[in-house]
């Protein structure tokens, strides 16, 4: 269901350990995995484009060597030494042996000399790798300043130059701007904080053959989402009926903003709630009914916005807050709500929003609700961070505190249970549309609505809204999709068992 993801420390012993288990060379694994590499990188070159591979003087730079070398004679290849240091790794200095028999051309860069790039060709970054710790200075910040003002094509060796493999760099440290990443194993952590998107525009995982003994031995607190994510669907019992699929209440919705909720126990009926009831103001009773004639409609006494909320009987889940304002009669309502709520709860939206107004209120969230915050408004809970290394952490603090799950909505949602990190790897402009958010706290409510545990709810649910997404936009532009869309799109097929997540 997962791909472990790992901190550049952590990398650095995955290969080692992979050199002992396997009783191999750091210098075979090298060419290993440049040998793997290889394929990807031949994808984007043509015979009459022009290659410069940009190699420093350690191990990121042996592997630059190794590709120059297996590229040659078929394409025009230059490589360019970037000497950052005085001592450089005994990988590098043997592949460097081996490259001076060859022909490709050798150019050491310097303030006197530097090749001559133009747009048509392509650049091959391989001047630092994960073990980078400090800012790129000196001849290697001249020589990524160089490459990014190149206006060529810039491809990535396992991480672009400069940039951390876990933590956020500082504002103006020099990092390559590559337009693809491949990266060694796994992505990096910071492939996903949102402040790299100008660094890792895409990325591609080559696989090395990393000893997968080791990777399954290396605790991790980061996890990114896969494809067997979908082996959590349960598949439904031929004699199930409506009952057996739980009924979820959605509360929410003011004036101007009924389509919030009536969004989300759509979604919520579309991912396989039995029953969904939606609680509104009276204003929206017309609404609800019209354009979602399946789900079932109460009224708050207030015309206008929610003033008291009224749970029915044998509800199994409740998504609160979408499109439901901050009235002062509405944050009561919703204080008294959490004293006294017991089924499995999600909160989105307004309910977040008046949380940050009387965070006293927070210790009467349910322990294991879902919380599903934009940046913004997980700001207001949580405080201001300076980059998105502070923020992942602040997520990590405030879900243990409050013992909850906490997504936070991005162009990468993460998930946090206060224990671990869970990524999801879509990043796609389409979901960028109002109304996105509700449904996705509509499918989770449904998920949870049907006896998914939360954590399977959570990580469920972010899936296969990213997922539809990207399905769509194969078909469609992504600007073009409408939060409907998404609902109309989501058509998912259960599978023979649920498996549980540790």
């Amino acid at each position: 269901m997962f791909q472990k993801l790992f901190t550049g420390k952590q990398i650095k012993e995955i290969d080692n350990q992979t050199i002992i288990r396997q009783k191999i060379t750091s210098e075979a694994l090298m060419e290993r995995a440049v040998n793997n590499l290889k394929p990807h990188i031949v994808k984007e070159l043509s015979k009459d484009k022009h290659l410069y591979i940009f190699c420093g003087i350690g191990n990121n730079g042996g592997d630059g060597l190794v590709l120059a070398r297996l590229l040659q004679p078929d394409y025009q290849v230059s490589c360019v030494i970037v000497p950052f240091s005085k001592k450089s790794s005994a990988d590098f200095e043997s592949n460097f042996s081996k490259l001076q028999k060859t022909s490709v051309e050798i150019i050491e860069f310097s303030e006197e000399t530097k090749p001559e790039i133009n747009e048509n060709d392509i650049v091959i970054d391989a001047i630092f790798g994960t073990g980078l710790s400090r800012p790129a200075t000196g001849i290697a910040k001249q020589a990524i300043d160089f490459i990014n003002n190149s206006g060529a094509k810039i491809l990535s060796i396992d991480i672009p130059s400069g940039l951390y493999a876990d933590r956020s760099n500082e504002p103006n440290e020099p990092v390559i701007k590559a337009d693809m990443v491949y990266s060694f194993q796994f992505p990096k952590i910071s492939f996903f904080f949102p402040e790299n998107a100008g660094f890792v525009k895409d990325f591609e995982v080559v696989d090395i053959g990393l000893d997968t003994g080791i990777i399954n031995e290396m605790p991790t607190k980061y996890f990114m989402l896969t494809p067997a994510v979908e082996n959590m669907l349960k598949k439904r019992p031929k004699t199930g009926y409506k009952n057996s699929f739980g009924h979820a209440l959605i509360v929410g919705g003011s004036y101007g903003m009924i389509g919030a909720p009536v969004l989300a126990s759509k979604a919520a009926l579309r991912i396989g709630a039995g029953l969904v009831t939606n609680f509104i103001p009276r204003c929206g009773y017309s609404i609800s009914q019209t354009y979602v004639p399946e789900v079932m409609t109460l009224t708050d006494i207030r015309k206008k916005y929610i003033s008291k909320i009224e749970i029915p009987d044998k509800i199994t889940a409740i998504g609160i807050g979408m499109g439901m304002g901050i009235k002062p009669e509405t944050q009561k309502a919703l204080k008294k709500f959490l004293k006294n709520n017991t089924p499995p709860l999600l909160l989105d939206a307004d309910a977040l929003n008046i949380l940050a107004l009387n965070p006293k209120w927070l210790k009467h969230i349910p322990k294991k609700s879902i919380l599903t915050p934009h940046e913004g408004e997980f700001k207001r809970l949580a405080g201001e961070w300076q980059n998105d290394s502070e923020k992942w952490q602040k997520l990590m603090d405030f879900s243990a505190q409050y013992q909850v799950i906490t997504i936070l909505k991005g162009a990468y949602t993460i998930i946090s249970d206060g224990e671990f990190f869970y990524i999801n790897p879509v990043a796609n402009p389409a979901l960028a549309t109002a109304g996105s958010g509700d449904v996705l706290s509509g499918i989770i409510t449904g998920l949870l609505a049907q006896g998914y545990q939360p954590l399977e709810a959570a990580l469920l649910g972010v899936y296969l809204h990213g997922q539809t997404a990207k399905q769509y936009v194969k078909k469609y532009r992504d600007y073009s999709m409408i939060a409907s869309d998404i609902i109309r799109e989501l058509k998912v097929e259960g599978c023979t068992s649920a498996n549980s997540v540790t």
